[in-house]
């Protein structure tokens, strides 16, 4: 029922992931990881509005079970008060290095990463869309660039065609953040590296290749000179997986990534249908 990394906990509406690997004390160890913020247990209890004065053992709940019994059956270890860990330090530093995610947003994996400041999220230098600077105090990625832009770049929806037809230099973060968000779906890496390598008579079926690797390359390199040419070729991705795959495994996996992709498209450009 605890087994396997991590556990989805709650305390009253707020919701969040439990990583055991940094759990360590109440009040250390940032461990609960929730859409915005990393948290230790007591700063998760304190989002909740509704519970006052809670102790967080009893109100933080994971399949119903509290954390205290969690801790009575040892899935969970309390570090001692004077444990001088990396969890517990007082270091700045060390406190700091807690507020982000230990593997990259987009593939999943650790190694050296370059973290975001104003969001949880961490990546990989080649990872992230475009590379981060090697040098300066603050740094932003690119999808909180996008999300801090929304509140004042558009004042009217578009229809699809208007935001299609829109040179992509205007719109190179929109693109950059729906890109990224795909290749972080991408875990399996089945729309990320180029199929025509890997599986056997697929150039038979499929003329023109397409893969989300070369969209970014494509995107990085300037090849792409309006939001359509950037469209195309991500839909040609699913048409191809489609053409190849037909109603299998993997077709049906191509046509979840299409809708999410469409309706991603439609959040990012803020577009409306033609008929509106």
């Amino acid at each position: 029922m605890f087994e396997g990394e991590p556990l989805t906990v709650q305390c009253g509406s707020i919701r969040g992931r439990l990583y055991k690997v940094r759990f360590a004390s109440g009040s250390k160890g940032k461990c609960i990881r929730t859409a915005k913020s990393w948290l230790t247990p007591t700063e998760f209890v304190q989002q909740e509005t509704n519970i006052t004065d809670a102790k967080w053992r009893k109100v933080i709940l994971c399949n119903s079970w509290p954390l205290s019994f969690l801790i009575a059956k040892k899935v969970l270890r309390v570090h001692s008060v004077l444990c001088e860990c990396r969890l517990c330090s007082s270091n700045e530093q060390d406190q700091l290095e807690q507020c982000n995610d230990d593997w990259c947003f987009i593939c999943g994996e650790d190694g050296d990463l370059v973290c975001c400041d104003e969001c949880p999220r961490s990546f990989h230098r080649p990872c992230h869309i475009p590379p981060p600077p090697s040098s300066g105090d603050k740094w932003l990625c690119t999808l909180c660039v996008w999300e801090n832009c929304q509140a004042w770049r558009y004042d009217d929806q578009i229809t699809e065609q208007q935001a299609l037809d829109r040179p992509i230099t205007t719109y190179m973060t929109e693109c950059q953040a729906l890109l990224m968000k795909l290749l972080s779906e991408d875990k399996q890496r089945i729309f990320t590296s180029d199929s025509s390598t890997t599986v056997e008579r697929y150039t038979e079926c499929i003329k023109k290749p397409m893969w989300l690797e070369r969209v970014k390359l494509n995107l990085q390199s300037g090849d792409y000179k309006f939001v359509r040419e950037f469209v195309s070729d991500v839909r040609l991705i699913f048409d191809n997986c489609a053409t190849f795959n037909k109603n299998n495994e993997f077709g049906r996996m191509g046509a979840r990534f299409r809708n999410m992709f469409e309706e991603e498209f439609r959040h990012t450009f803020k577009t409306q249908s033609a008929s509106s």
